[in-house]
């Protein structure tokens, strides 16, 4: 039997949703209205303010943008990872760059403005003059949100395996320049680099995105989702059939938590800011996480000295990444904590 609104499982009252990780147009309309509607009745909608979901171009459908459109999604943003045919086919994907202009229009005529668009850099036989042409074709779809990502080769999977093979991939200059290229090319279309790897049009933001980098609290559902609620990081483990068997005997999948001391928890919420094109204050940093306050001068230092080193520069309200910074921002992290 299905709960009633008024049962609001943990008093649950998010604030945005984000589907992704996987491919949720595998649902297909019926089993994502299924998903909406039992969501809807365990939480409490009411301060819902941004609903996303990605999209695999290969699954979707007219009917599914309709389900997502009625039941309250406000944005969706396609896996399209690149439009050259032969590259696409080589890295295994089910979708054609035909099928992915058809489906980006069929979500246009349902009814959705904020769209977003996914491409990589970095794939196999993409050259300069290939992705300039993939920057473009996604310029001209139309998005409001666009996310570049720098290949990553995950291992074990078919592409790694191909790599090592002897498959060849653009070198780690060559991306870099295809990554600085996207950033001189959106900008000149009114996007801004707002995140290390995430452009928007004004007021287009993934909001749900912001608020894990400014150090929120998240709940995540389904295999493999993580959460971060209070000083507890929790991982629920990857096994889907194990998953699914805890849940139908009503009981808890399994996972891996850690409770955080309440100075590493406030230090790993706060440094990823840096990834936003705002950076950080240290002293307003310290008020929002006060176990911070005693770090605030050695932060300040280390921020003065990245910036006469060329990495950081100085903003009206803090400090933040400049575009040599923004290469090397896992390494400025790793400096801060």
């Amino acid at each position: 039997m299905r709960a009633s609104r008024s049962s609001a499982l943990l008093n649950i009252m998010p604030r945005t949703i984000y589907m992704g990780g996987g491919t949720p147009s595998l649902l297909g309309a019926d089993g994502f209205k299924r998903l909406a509607s039992d969501l809807k009745d365990h939480i409490n909608m009411d301060q819902l303010s941004e609903w996303s979901v990605e999209i695999n171009p290969a699954s979707a459908t007219p009917a599914l943008f309709e389900v997502m459109l009625e039941q309250g999604v406000t944005r969706i943003t396609f896996g399209v990872q690149s439009f050259n045919e032969p590259t696409l086919r080589l890295i295994n994907r089910t979708h054609s760059a035909k099928k992915t202009l058809a489906v980006i229009e069929s979500a246009k005529a349902a009814g959705f403005d904020n769209i977003g668009v996914d491409l990589i850099a970095g794939l196999p036989g993409i050259t300069t003059a290939l992705w300039e042409q993939d920057l473009q074709q996604t310029l001209e779809v139309g998005p409001r949100h666009i996310s570049v990502y720098n290949l990553t080769l995950e291992p074990k999977t078919r592409l790694a395996q191909m790599v090592d093979a002897g498959l060849s991939i653009p070198d780690e200059n060559t991306q870099l320049d295809h990554l600085r290229e996207a950033e001189f090319l959106l900008a000149k279309h009114g996007f801004q680099r707002y995140e290390i790897s995430n452009y928007a049009l004004h007021g287009f933001e993934c909001q749900h995105n912001i608020g894990i980098w400014k150090g929120n609290s998240y709940l995540g559902l389904g295999p493999a989702a993580a959460s971060r609620i209070g000083r507890e990081r929790i991982e629920n483990q990857p096994d889907y059939f194990n998953y699914k068997k805890h849940l139908q005997n009503n009981e808890m999948p399994p996972q891996n938590r850690e409770t955080l001391s309440s100075q590493d928890d406030a230090l790993e919420r706060a440094v990823f800011a840096l990834r936003l094109h705002e950076g950080i204050n240290p002293a307003e940093l310290a008020l929002k996480f006060p176990p911070l306050a005693a770090r605030v001068d050695e932060w300040n230092e280390t921020l003065y000295k990245l910036c006469r080193a060329g990495i950081v520069e100085e903003t009206e309200s803090g400090m933040r990444l400049n575009e040599r910074g923004r290469d090397v921002c896992d390494s400025v992290i790793r400096e801060m904590i």
